[in-house]
């Protein structure tokens, strides 16, 4: 999925809410949004918004020399879902369907996102999709495919988010996930530091991307993390990043996400707010050895 002129307000908004949200001083988010502005001009647009993502935060962390800006927010996040998870895992005991449930639950979750500016709350989210009939519906097809799958790959995307990903993952039991993070921070993407923190090792085994892109890019991810969406029986990706970097991947991938900007929704052929669960075939293209 390439750039669009309508990803530029989103990378602008995410660097003014990471000043309103650590406190930057004001001179130095006003040297930071120059030296942005200037490498958005002169970027290639014909890449797709995650990999310009992982250029433009990596620039970020070098004008703050913090390595990870958002780890404040990423830590308030993972706590505040944290705190609901009694109060969540009631809801899915309670349920006729619980694995049903947990999974939207964990397409609730990812309405948690500082790299987009789509003004949707966690809670309202969470009671709207209890209830809600999503804008694509593969779920019933994904829960039989989680359930007679040997190996299941599933891709994470950002913190608190990772909360409900680990109740769903609970509410499975499959004795074979892997769980995919980022290498190395971006936004508040989750990495290995937060899996481990909020306990998601204790479902699945955790593997990373291979580097720093707010997405799972396909031409760029390690080898290795390629080779696991090859031979995973089943590969569930979440989040917009890695639907941006993974459409275009060698097999079939569900995407579980809420819609958060219109470019998106077009692709899909959907709305901004809407809730998808999309089963997309794979494209025809090589898959490298680990």
């Amino acid at each position: 999925m390439e750039f669009d002129l309508d990803c530029i307000p989103c990378f602008i908004n995410s660097l003014l809410r990471l000043g309103r949200e650590t406190g930057v001083p004001a001179a130095q988010q006003e040297a930071l949004m120059r030296r942005l502005l200037v490498a958005m001009a002169a970027a290639p647009y014909e890449r797709c918004p995650a990999a310009l993502g992982r250029d433009l935060h990596r620039l970020i962390r070098d004008q703050l020399n913090d390595p990870d800006p958002y780890r404040q927010i990423k830590l308030k996040s993972n706590q505040q879902m944290l705190d609901l998870v009694p109060r969540l895992r009631q809801i899915i005991a309670e349920s006729e369907q619980p694995l049903q449930t947990a999974l939207r639950l964990a397409m609730a979750g990812n309405v948690i996102d500082f790299g987009v500016d789509h003004g949707l709350g966690i809670m309202d989210t969470i009671e709207r999709v209890l209830h809600a009939r999503l804008a694509c519906d593969d779920s019933a097809e994904l829960l039989a495919d989680l359930q007679s799958a040997e190996s299941i790959l599933y891709i994470g995307d950002n913190c608190g988010e990772i909360v409900l990903d680990k109740l769903f993952l609970e509410t499975l039991n499959h004795p074979n996930v892997t769980f995919v993070v980022r290498s190395s921070p971006v936004i508040n993407d989750a990495t290995l530091v937060e899996a481990n923190e909020v306990g998601i090792d204790r479902h699945a085994r955790l593997l990373t991307t291979g580097e720093d892109a707010p997405g799972a890019i396909w031409e760029s991810s390690s080898n290795e993390f390629r080779a696991a969406v090859a031979a995973a029986d089943v590969v569930v990706s979440k989040g917009q990043g890695n639907l941006e970097g993974l459409m275009n991947a060698p097999r079939e991938i569900t995407f579980v996400l809420v819609v958060k900007c219109d470019l998106i929704g077009a692709n899909l052929g959907v709305k901004k707010g809407d809730f998808v669960i999309k089963k997309r075939s794979g494209q025809n293209r090589p898959v490298p050895e680990a």
